[in-house]
C-alpha cells in the first residue's frame, strides 16, 4: 500500500536522506527508528507530500505523491511530531473541520466523526476546548484528524511522545486495533513500545537505511540474542547450574528479584533447550523469552 523508492533530499549541500527505500503493506505496522536528525521526519514529510524529494518516488495505494497528489493524499492520515491543532476550537469542532478538509462527503461527516470519536474515547471531552486538554487527549485529537476520512495508510511521527504510561498503553491498543485494515508506519524513541507494536523495523542513521526486517531477523543479523528467564523456585545451585550450560553466556541474576535472569545465546532456538533444562530441574518455568531491552541493543549496534 505504501512504496518508498530511492528517496534523496538535500539541504544546502547536506543530504538529510540518501537513497531511502522500503515498503509498508496492509495489515502491518512498521517501526521507523533513528536518532534525532537521522532523517525520520524528513522522510515522513516527503511520504505525505509536505515537501518534495530531489530523487526517488513515493506511491500510496498506487498513486504517486507528486504526480497524483490529490488521489495519494486522500489515502493518507498523518500525525506529525507537533500536530497543528487550534487550541480555541472544541474537540468536535476540530474533528469536523478535519473532515471537511479531507473532503468527507457532507452526508457522511457526522457518521465518520462519531465513529472516530468512539474509537478514540473522545466523546467525554468532545465539547471541551483543545487548549484545556492534557497532552494525551491532544494526541488523540490529532489521531482523530488523521483517521476521520478512513485512510488506508497512517503515518505517525512520535505518536506517544510526552504521554504517561497509561496513555501510551491506550495509544498502543488503538494503533493495534487499526492494524488489520491499514498500513501503518510510526516513529518512536520508546523502543520497547516499538517492539510491542511493530511487525517490521526500518532503522535509519545519518540519512541512510541501515537495516530492515523483524526484530528477530535484525537481532540475528547483529547477534544481539539477549533473553530473560524467570523461575518459580530457587535452588542453592541454580546460578552455577545455568552457568554450566555451554551455549549460555553473560548470565546475570536480578538482584531485585533473584527469580529472574538475563543471558545471551548463540542461536535463538537454544532458548527451547534452556526451557527444557529448567523444567527438568523442577524450578518451575514462568518465562523464557527475548529480553525487552534487546531492541535497544539492536539499535545501538546497528547505528554504532
Amino acid at each position: 500500500m505504501l512504496e518508498i523508492k530511492n528517496l534523496t533530499k538535500t539541504y544546502q549541500g547536506f543530504k538529510a536522506i540518501d537513497d531511502v527505500s522500503f515498503t509498508v503493506d496492509k495489515g502491518h505496522v512498521v517501526g521507523f527508528l533513528g536518532a534525532n536528525g537521522a532523517g525520520k521526519t524528513t522522510t515522513m514529510d516527503i511520504i505525505c507530500g509536505c515537501i518534495g524529494s530531489d530523487q526517488g518516488y513515493v506511491k500510496v495505494c498506487g498513486f504517486d505523491i507528486l504526480d497524483q497528489p490529490i488521489e495519494a493524499k486522500a489515502k493518507i492520515g498523518y500525525v506529525p511530531d507537533a500536530p497543528p491543532l487550534y487550541r480555541d476550537m472544541t474537540v468536535i469542532e476540530s474533528v469536523h473541520y478535519a473532515a471537511k478538509l479531507n473532503s468527507v462527503p457532507k452526508d457522511e461527516v457526522n457518521k465518520q466523526m462519531n465513529a472516530v470519536l468512539d474509537k478514540l474515547f473522545l466523546h467525554d471531552v468532545s465539547h471541551k476546548l483543545i487548549g484545556s486538554l492534557s497532552k494525551g487527549y491532544r494526541q488523540r485529537v490529532a489521531l482523530a484528524h488523521a483517521m476521520v476520512h478512513d485512510p488506508d495508510v497512517l503515518v505517525l511521527d512520535e505518536p506517544t511522545e510526552g504521554l504517561d504510561p497509561r496513555q501510551i498503553a491506550q495509544m498502543r491498543e488503538t494503533i493495534l486495533s487499526l492494524k488489520a485494515t491499514k498500513a501503518i508506519i510510526l516513529s518512536s524513541h520508546i523502543l520497547h513500545e516499538v517492539e510491542n507494536l511493530c511487525d517490521q523495523l526500518v532503522i535509519i542513521d545519518e540519512g541512510k537505511i541501515v537495516t530492515t526486517g523483524s526484530s528477530a531477523e535484525i537481532a540475528a543479523q547483529f547477534e544481539t540474542h539477549t533473553y530473560v528467564l524467570s523461575v518459580r523456585t530457587l535452588s542453592d545451585s541454580i546460578y552455577q547450574d545455568l552457568s554450566n550450560l555451554e551455549y549460555l553466556a553473560d548470565l546475570k541474576q536480578d538482584h531485585n528479584n533473584e527469580h529472574n535472569f538475563t543471558f545471551r545465546l548463540a542461536e535463538p532456538n537454544q532458548l527451547d533447550d534452556v526451557a527444557q533444562f529448567v523444567i527438568k530441574k523442577g524450578w518451575g518455568l514462568k518465562k523464557a523469552a527475548p529480553s525487552a531491552s534487546s531492541l535497544e541493543a539492536i539499535f545501538q549496534k546497528a547505528t554504532a
